[in-house]
């Protein structure tokens, strides 16, 4: 009688035999996305805002504490989260997630500066000021990080033409928004340049914003899509609201705490919440 082989053999391919207690090994199941609890926190949160907002939060300075830096602690939340969410090694559009979290970022600064002005200093924020720049600053972040949603260079020429395609965009914004500036002070009687080109770069930006969201809602791919409607949907949102605060209707008769502040609020969090919506992925 021959001696036990080490091996067995099955299909001519030599396997060595599993050891008695030890348990087989489980697949790998992708982690779970939020359930529908966070989901409710997530809408309670934002209804609860909305309705402090709309009642006035009770006193002024609850209002402008609110208002300004409950709208920086808002966004300062998307950008912990897509930062957090983008540090994996096995995600998606990594670089998408890297962008909007820096994006929100620039808008939890500019939303800290305005509070600082109208909390701290109490007084009004001047136009133009540093807040100022931060917001200008969300917008291109957030354009090129949908960029990278609706078609993920895959190539180093491919991100060299990405970038080049959005230098060429904020180039020609600025060139727009600038030379119509100096056209309208050069006919007299109006703001300075640097205040008539902040009050269309605004609006261009916005609109070059909003493009890129309708562009990517018709060319997004199917992977990942819960969390990229989610995204989608937060940067309408807070475009929706720039719209608003630009227009002449609500302009000029803003103030911090208003309901307005609700819109943002929500697309914030609504931003910090999209990376995590769906199953992690593995990075293709």
């Amino acid at each position: 009688m021959n001696a036990p082989s080490p091996s067995t053999i099955l299909d001519a391919r030599p396997r060595a035999p599993r050891a008695a207690g030890v348990p087989r090994p489980r697949p790998s199941v992708p982690r779970r996305g939020p359930t529908a609890v966070h989901q409710l926190l997530l809408a309670l949160v934002c209804g609860a805002y909305a309705i402090g907002a709309a009642l006035g939060w009770g006193s002024r300075q609850l209002a402008l504490v609110m208002g300004d830096f409950g709208l920086s602690a808002a966004a300062a939340a998307a950008a912990v989260s897509c930062f957090l969410y983008a540090r994996s090694r096995r995600v998606r559009f990594r670089p998408a997630w890297l962008l909007f979290g820096l994006s929100s970022a620039m808008a939890a600064m500019g939303n800290l500066v305005w509070g600082w002005y109208e909390v701290v200093l109490g007084r009004p924020v001047p136009s133009p000021s540093y807040a100022d720049l931060f917001f200008l600053c969300f917008a291109p972040p957030a354009i090129v990080g949908l960029l990278v949603l609706a078609k993920r260079p895959v190539t180093k020429a491919g991100w060299v033409c990405l970038a080049l395609d959005a230098w060429l965009i904020g180039g020609s914004l600025l060139t727009l928004s600038w030379s119509l500036a100096l056209a309208q002070a050069a006919k007299g009687g109006g703001p300075g340049v640097a205040h008539a080109a902040l009050s269309l770069a605004y609006p261009l930006l916005d609109i070059a914003l909003v493009s890129m969201v309708l562009a990517l809602h018709f060319r997004r791919s199917g992977a990942h899509r819960p969390a990229v409607n989610t995204a989608i949907g937060a940067l309408a949102l807070t475009v929706m609201c720039d719209a608003l605060f630009t227009s002449p209707l609500l302009h000029y008769s803003y103030r911090s705490g208003q309901l307005l502040d609700a819109g943002w609020f929500a697309g914030s969090l609504l931003l910090a919440y999209a990376p995590w919506v769906a199953p992690r992925q593995p990075e293709e």
